[in-house]
């Protein structure tokens, strides 16, 4: 009982004052300095947006601001300054550098996957988050190489068909209406 009567008799000890300098510095460190972080990021922030609504806006629009339209397709292959033959072996390479890529992502993200199907429960949930993750960043690069081969089939096939023009009846909607498009970007254009 005698240490608790010693305890209230006790008054409270008053903190020694903040000198002002010490406040000035707290303050300038935790409100100026990330107010000023802030406002960098958000004048860069706001120029890399301001450009990629620019971007936008041109690639909807379909007309970029120096749209080239050729005439016929001669013109558009004399207009590279390569003949048809040097281009279409560096389409072909192209296709095949997007093809193997999206193959290669494709076969080992599957196999991954069968893995992980065999291995059941013997997977935890952060293992499951993981795997996901790979998973998913496989199936975007394996996306990615089939749009690429895709538009590179295109090309190929404007060189092949000869046709660049609207007049000609070379465009994208014309190569998708003509052709097996989806097998000839599987295939890398072996079957058509």
């Amino acid at each position: 009982m005698k240490t608790e009567s010693r305890g209230r008799d006790r008054l409270p000890e008053e903190k020694p004052p903040v000198p002002i300098a010490k406040r000035a510095r707290w303050f300038a460190i935790n409100v100026l300095v990330p107010v000023s972080d802030i406002s960098q990021v958000g004048r860069y922030t706001g120029h890399n947006v301001a450009r990629l609504w620019q971007r936008i806006r041109t690639v909807t629009s379909c007309r970029a601001v120096d749209d080239y339209r050729p005439a016929n397709w001669s013109q558009a292959v004399a207009d590279t300054g390569l003949s048809a033959s040097t281009l279409c072996r560096h389409y072909r390479f192209s296709l095949w550098i997007w093809w193997g890529l999206m193959w290669l992502t494709a076969l080992s993200a599957i196999g991954l996957l069968l893995m992980l199907v065999t291995a059941g429960g013997s997977v935890s949930p952060t293992g499951w988050l993981r795997i996901g993750s790979v998973l998913l960043v496989m199936g975007l690069l394996s996306a990615t190489g089939f749009v690429h081969a895709l538009g590179v089939n295109y090309r190929l096939w404007q060189l092949e068909a000869q046709r660049v023009s609207a007049s000609e009846q070379g465009g994208f909607q014309a190569f998708l209406r003509e052709t097996r498009w989806f097998r000839r970007v599987l295939t890398a254009g072996l079957r058509r």
